[in-house]
């Protein structure tokens, strides 16, 4: 699957991704420890395409806040890379499909944004900022799209 130049590999990563719309990943099925030994052969390639690839949050319940897995602190951990992992996991923050307020979703990965452990990884502070920084004023963006069209079909229908 991940073999190939960096867009096979980016095509193959994303339709990991595209699968997690089922809640459920091939590579679910594989253990923390064995995804990792993976890594650890090519740890500069490997590590940022895991944490493209991999389940690395997940609601525990239906309508419950979703909480990060495991294997994402342990990915940051073990990267030589730990800025291009947090890319990675920055990038998944941003959802491929929702219902109802994009706005109200965008502020629950904040919110798991802020719960990411990073205390023990240096140098991740600054991204950790922009990142929060950016997803905010994304929200307010979207929050003013979505304002904006509620005064507009409240204005049709009067």
């Amino acid at each position: 699957m991940f073999s190939g130049d960096e867009k096979a590999q980016a095509k193959a990563a994303h339709a990991f991704v595209d699968l997690l719309q089922f809640r459920k990943s091939p590579l679910d099925v594989v253990p923390d420890e064995v995804l990792l030994e993976w890594c650890d052969r090519d740890p500069a390639v490997r590590y940022p395409l895991m944490a493209a690839s991999a389940t690395l949050f997940r609601r525990p319940k239906d309508g419950e806040p979703h909480e990060w897995t495991p294997l994402a602190s342990r990915l940051l951990a073990g990267t030589p890379d730990p800025r291009r992992v947090f890319k990675e996991i920055v990038q998944r923050l941003h959802p491929t499909s929702w219902s109802g307020s994009l706005a109200t979703t965008l502020e629950s990965r904040l919110k798991l944004l802020e719960q990411l452990p990073l205390n023990e990884i240096a140098g991740l502070e600054e991204a950790l900022n922009e990142a929060k920084g950016a997803l905010r004023k994304r929200i307010d963006v979207e929050r003013k799209y979505e304002a904006d069209e509620d005064r507009s079909r409240s204005w049709r229908f009067e």
